[in-house]
């Protein structure tokens, strides 16, 4: 079952790193400026935060400290994150705002796993 959960898992993060293709225009010289300067910045610290979650639950998973069902409600969690991460990209990048509201998630997310592994 802990197989099952961990390729599970790895196939989630697979579907997450898939990142709709960037729309720019040669006239959009602005839009484009901007997001040299830190649209893909943000969500590569979204995209390594949610890594590192995912590495600490499974690292929980085979000390013991986090039991299979804890693991897959975290997991769940993790993956409601990536989905709103992936809606939000739909345009192509991260907002401030968005990139705001993925990391309050993955606070509340990361005190949750946090949590588990002290109890």
């Amino acid at each position: 079952m802990k197989t099952t959960l961990i390729a599970l898992a790895a196939a989630g993060m697979l579907a997450s790193a898939a990142v709709p293709a960037q729309n720019y225009h040669h006239d959009d010289s602005q839009r484009w400026a901007q997001n040299q300067d830190g649209w893909d910045n943000r969500a590569a610290s979204v995209d390594e935060r949610e890594s590192r979650i995912n590495a600490h639950i499974q690292r929980g998973m085979s000390d013991g400290r986090i039991h299979e069902g804890e693991a897959r409600r975290l997991y769940r969690e993790l993956r409601d994150i990536e989905a709103k991460e992936r809606a939000f990209k739909n345009d192509g990048r991260l907002s401030r705002r968005e990139t705001d509201e993925l990391n309050r998630d993955l606070d509340r997310l990361t005190g949750h796993v946090r949590e588990k592994i002290r109890d």
